[in-house]
């Protein structure tokens, strides 16, 4: 199976606005939940300590959301951004139910967003039975008929990387079109099926060098 070449952009949109979209999406909830009203795009910007043209830009490409020189409407950018992004119904799975995957499921955050826990899977039969938010860690083989069954289209990887490629070949055949990568290995897929990464290593390290960067002066 071909390695699946992602590309930069989806229909159009550059891939660094997709990532920007949630976190404007997120500054608002909090700016909803403080009880603001109407936000400038400075304002919105200079929270995430991005420029303000730049983020306009980036809403432009979905037709902006206010007309120059008025602030946004709060409330109505929320609903617009849930639309763009196409939130509120996203049911998912869980592959591999060790501490990561446990610590995943159990973080209820993602039920905001309409990302909503449908099935865990793991081979170790010592915690298949066991319930993780009400929810029953089901063996590995009952996860392709599962999917088909509820018809999942997104999957999240939590297994070890010696596991990794079988599973998400399994995962891909019963019907997964998207797939949340924990596992720190480069995954082979179609071209229609999309991957996001999420290599922890690499965020630390990332972390280590800015850091020890900053205050060493180089």
């Amino acid at each position: 199976m071909p390695r699946s070449k992602q590309n930069r952009k989806v229909k159009g949109v550059p891939e660094a606005t997709i990532l920007r979209l949630p976190l404007y999406l997120n500054r608002l909830r909090a700016l909803q939940r403080a009880g603001a009203e109407q936000v400038s795009s400075r304002e919105l910007a200079d929270g995430l300590q991005i420029k303000a043209g730049q983020l306009r830009h980036d809403l432009h490409h979905f037709g902006g959301f206010s007309r120059p020189g008025h602030p946004y409407e709060v409330d109505a950018l929320i609903l617009r951004l849930i639309e763009v992004m196409k939130l509120g119904h996203c049911p998912y799975i869980i592959a591999g139910v060790g501490q990561l995957g446990q610590a995943i499921a159990n973080y209820t955050h993602f039920d905001e967003y309409g990302f909503r826990l449908k099935g865990l899977f793991d081979v170790n039969p010592r915690i298949q039975g066991m319930l993780v938010r009400d929810i029953p860690v089901r063996g590995l083989l009952e996860m392709d008929s599962f999917i088909r069954k509820e018809k999942i289209e997104m999957g999240v990887l939590a297994v070890p990387p010696s596991a990794a490629q079988d599973v998400v070949d399994r995962m891909v055949k019963a019907g997964i079109r998207g797939i949340w990568n924990f596992a720190p290995v480069e995954l082979e897929t179609s071209p229609d099926v999309v991957v996001q990464e999420e290599f922890l290593s690499v965020s630390l390290m990332a972390l280590n060098f800015k850091m020890k960067s900053i205050s060493s002066g180089s």
